[in-house]
């Protein structure tokens, strides 16, 4: 019993042996695998397995890995009949990075929100339908949907970065932003527009990230982009009945086979600098964001007795391509920005023109024309605050007067941001005016950092401008009657009852 018992001991003595022997070799391993990564051409690689800390706080600076985030409730109140809260968002965002040196680096964000508001006031008041509905022609008063902008989680951005000796890859879910004027889609058209809250988001909250790779190759000064975005994504319309609501795409819309490598969209774009400015080349093959709405049957058809079997509307998205180029030069002190696009393959809605009075429209309601984009902005400072006024201009090609939009299209924008630094304080107004249109949207805020991780903000959302107006308008005369209105399109002047102000508090971790 004794010797089996001895003999028990010196096998356990050994086993332990073994163990130590063979976790220090497996270090031992971890290490030399690792040590090219350290060491430069030549030195020597003298390693003492008593310095297993130093090297493992080595390792601590090879592997990191971080994660943050914020917490955020946003409260706004129209003050425009019906007087009414119409949001009290509260919203999580969570961030997380890993690195593995120089060479590869992970990232993902997400958030979720829940709005109290619709437990709280009634839905018809929050969206001020009775107040809309009894100004719109008749085309636009039918039953609304009651959808709530409510309870979402999703992800945001979901990547991986790969670092090589010339080239860089970005593979995952993610933001691509082309242009260099803020606030101004010209060449930025990669990430489609998210209008849950019209423009009045941040700028990358109104942008819908996509599936896309990119890669980044550095050759002579050049730096050549390309993408990949089989993600395909459109627009994302306000909630149907909503105070935001301007458009909805149809169930019958066509969309694109996104499992088909032939529907996805490619980009291309070479950035070099060239006379001391920074200057860009890019060409994106992409879909119309917006679906083109092909109308088959005249308004005389369906005016007549007799019964019409064709589908009257055919909404489809449509394939464009976008040659586009950005500049960006220092002029004493200053910032000059311009961009530049030609468009071709975007189609354009047409009055109801039926030449051959066959009962259908001409091209089907809709003219493909080839489109000029033009912008133009200067940063600058003075009095302390720094000024971003900017112009920009579509211009239509082979233009003639049917086509119910105008042949020029301006907007003026101007961004003004002045620190207060006895206050931790930031003033901060944009104004975005569309001369055709004539209507405005101003956004004066104050954002007060009480410290580094909890910040406090108010401002306003004002509109100025008219409604939107087609179809045909019931008779204040004849009950029951129609008349013909003024045909007119509008856009920021659809919402200038919905003037509110707004209280916003973060708290970032």
């Amino acid at each position: 019993m004794r010797h089996l018992l001895s003999a028990h001991l010196v096998r356990e003595k050994w086993f332990k042996i073994n163990n130590m022997l063979a976790v220090r070799f497996c270090l031992l391993w971890l290490i030399v695998s690792l040590v090219p990564v350290y060491a430069a051409p030549g030195d020597s690689l003298d390693i003492d397995l008593g310095d297993l800390d130093a090297l493992m706080i080595e390792k601590k600076r090879f592997f990191r890995f971080g994660a943050g985030g914020y917490v955020k409730n946003e409260t706004a109140y129209r003050f425009d009949e019906p007087r009414s809260f119409t949001k009290i968002r509260n919203t999580l965002s969570l961030n997380m990075f890993a690195d593995a040196g120089q060479f590869a680096h992970f990232y993902a964000s997400g958030r979720a929100y829940y709005d109290p508001v619709y437990d709280l006031f009634n839905y018809e008041t929050i969206a001020a339908r009775t107040r809309r509905d009894e100004k719109e022609p008749l085309v636009f008063i039918e039953t609304l949907k009651n959808e709530e902008d409510n309870n979402v989680v999703e992800l945001r951005e979901f990547y991986l970065d790969l670092a090589m000796k010339n080239i860089d890859l970005r593979l995952g879910k993610q933001f691509v932003i082309w242009g260099v004027l803020e606030g101004i889609r010209i060449v930025d058209e990669i990430n489609p527009m998210d209008f849950r809250e019209l423009i009045l988001l941040d700028l990358l909250d109104y942008r819908i990230p996509l599936w896309t790779a990119k890669a980044n190759i550095y050759l002579w000064d050049n730096d050549l982009e390309f993408l990949w975005i089989p993600d395909l994504r459109f627009h994302k319309a306000a909630p149907s009945g909503s105070e935001w609501e301007l458009f909805q795409v149809l169930e019958k819309t066509t969309v694109p086979d996104a499992t088909n490598p032939l529907f996805s969209e490619y980009g291309a774009k070479i950035t070099r600098k060239l006379f001391d400015a920074v200057v860009s080349l890019s060409y994106f093959y992409t879909w119309d964001d917006y679906p083109t709405t092909f109308r088959v049957i005249s308004q005389a058809r369906l005016r007549s007795p007799e019964p019409i079997t064709e589908l009257a509307i055919l909404p489809t998205y449509t394939r464009m391509g976008i040659l586009g180029t950005t500049i960006t030069k220092e002029v004493r002190g200053n910032i000059l920005k311009g961009e530049f696009a030609f468009v071709h393959g975007k189609h354009f809605a047409i009055v109801d023109k039926d030449s051959d009075n066959d009962g259908f429209l001409d091209s089907d309601g809709e003219y493909k024309r080839n489109h000029l984009r033009w912008g133009l902005g200067y940063d600058f400072s003075l009095f302390g605050a720094d000024f971003s006024p900017a112009i920009a201009q579509w211009v239509l090609l082979d233009y003639t007067p049917d086509i119910l939009t105008d042949q020029f299209d301006t907007t003026l924008n101007l961004f003004v941001r002045k620190p207060m630094k006895r206050h931790s304080a930031v003033f901060t107004l944009l104004m975005l005016h569309l001369l055709n249109f004539k209507e405005t949207y101003l956004k004066p805020k104050f954002t007060f950092n009480l410290n580094n991780n909890f910040q406090v903000a108010t401002g306003m959302d004002i509109f100025t401008g008219v409604r939107t107006q087609f179809g045909r308008a019931s008779s204040s005369v004849d009950p029951g009657g129609l008349i013909d209105v003024e045909q007119r399109a509008q856009f920021l002047g659809n919402f200038k009852e919905n003037d509110r102000v707004f209280v916003e508090f973060k708290y970032s971790f």
